[in-house]
């Protein structure tokens, strides 16, 4: 049993009380609800299906340029000039003040790595700010995830798709496509559809459903994660200039980035959005600092700890609060993971649904898009063939 599951909309192609569909999408994130939207727009019957409703928390948050041109051009070629306003700040500000999001000028990055903090006479050789933009308007962004993914999948329910909640469904395969079968709070529902595509962001829909191999042990990165979302943090910026560090000659704000920590045991992430609030979190090199439930802390307890290793990080997160998710702070475990196939002749994955190495430098979000630009291009065309698809996965896991 397959428990991936969000929205209520649409309606397929009725025969014999199955709804038809070209393409079913499982999971409705960003990169399903974008996926959706294209191919409904695009003539194609689309089905999505997923857990849970929107808004909901979610994390890989930054976009880059290269997100925005990928966004910008599946704006154009696939006829969907309502994302043309999120390919920059500047206009995403004017015509969606609704959608919260944040300045990402370029990447910060400030060195804590030796223990002492930073100061005038060594800061300097400690920092580095890597200008992406030359101004607010053309700025990069920082996407509030649960308003993005709300956002795009109202326009796949607007632009025809056929859209449910279910808590729980049943995925059978046979020579015919795919047959759905829902359980739970819709026990009558069955979607055929002679095409998958797992947007769910987990090993455990499709590639489990199907037996694809686990690979994971090729990578040579192990780390881990705590992160949440903090009102009342103070910037960088204003804490630089109470140890008398100069940063008027920033090429932007210090704040209005990408902000990366650097520290003994991995590094920080500081995103701030335009309500002041921030996501924030540690990546942990599990080499360095094995798992904490071995050591019996409790996530508070270890997020403490690791703020401990740096007086700077240990100042500004004094009198935060968790705004987001309710549950508070966040812990995983090893995050690294990569399947052996990304797609097949009658199915298809998304990035995350595949593999996760790092969010150093923000690629996620331009990788999911660029996936899902080609995938719309392929069903599109109607290439349904062994080596287009195989195309696709073997440059997905390779790069």
């Amino acid at each position: 049993m397959l428990n991936n599951l969000s929205g209520d909309a649409g309606s397929g192609v009725s025969v014999s009380g199955e709804r038809i569909h070209d393409v079913l999408i499982l999971g409705s994130g960003f990169g399903g609800s974008l996926l959706a939207a294209i191919l409904s727009r695009g003539g194609m019957n689309v089905a999505v299906v997923d857990r849970l409703r929107h808004p909901r928390f979610a994390i890989g948050e930054s976009s880059t340029p290269l997100a925005n041109q990928t966004l910008w051009r599946i704006a154009q070629v696939f006829q969907l000039p309502e994302l043309l306003p999120l390919t920059k700040y500047g206009s995403w500000k004017r015509v969606h003040p609704e959608l919260m999001c944040g300045r990402k000028r370029g990447f910060t990055y400030f060195d804590h790595c030796d223990g002492t903090d930073l100061s005038p006479a060594s800061f300097d050789d400690r920092r580095m700010l890597v200008a992406a933009a030359g101004s607010d308007e053309f700025s990069d962004t920082h996407w509030l995830r649960s308003d993005v993914d709300q956002f795009l999948f109202r326009l796949a329910e607007q632009t025809g798709a056929d859209c449910h909640v279910l808590d729980q469904y049943s995925l059978h395969e046979s020579a015919e496509g795919w047959l759905l079968k829902g359980g739970g709070n819709r026990p009558d529902l069955l979607i055929r559809s002679s095409f998958v595509i797992d947007a769910t962001g987990s090993p455990n829909g499709i590639l489990k459903h199907l037996g694809v191999e686990d690979h994971s042990d090729l990578l040579k990165t192990a780390s881990r994660s705590l992160y949440a979302h903090f009102s009342d943090l103070p910037t960088c910026e204003s804490l630089l200039r109470q140890q008398g560090i100069h940063v008027s000659d920033f090429p932007y704000s210090c704040d209005a980035a990408a902000v990366h920590h650097l520290l003994p045991f991995g590094w920080m992430w500081q995103l701030r959005f335009d309500d002041n609030t921030v996501s924030a979190g540690m990546m942990i090199d599990s080499n360095v600092n094995p798992a904490s439930n071995a050591a019996g802390w409790t996530v508070d307890q270890e997020w403490a700890k690791l703020l401990d290793s740096s007086s700077f990080l240990k100042k500004q997160f004094t009198n935060v609060r968790i705004v987001r998710p309710e549950s508070g702070l966040q812990r995983t475990g090893r995050i690294q993971r990569l399947a052996a196939q990304a797609a097949g002749v009658n199915w298809a994955a998304l990035p995350n649904t595949v593999g996760f190495i790092d969010p150093l430098h923000s690629t996620g979000i331009a990788h999911t898009l660029m996936c899902v630009e080609r995938i719309s291009s392929l069903l599109l065309a109607g290439q349904r063939d062994l080596f287009s698809w195989s195309d696709y996965s073997k440059n997905l896991i390779n790069e």
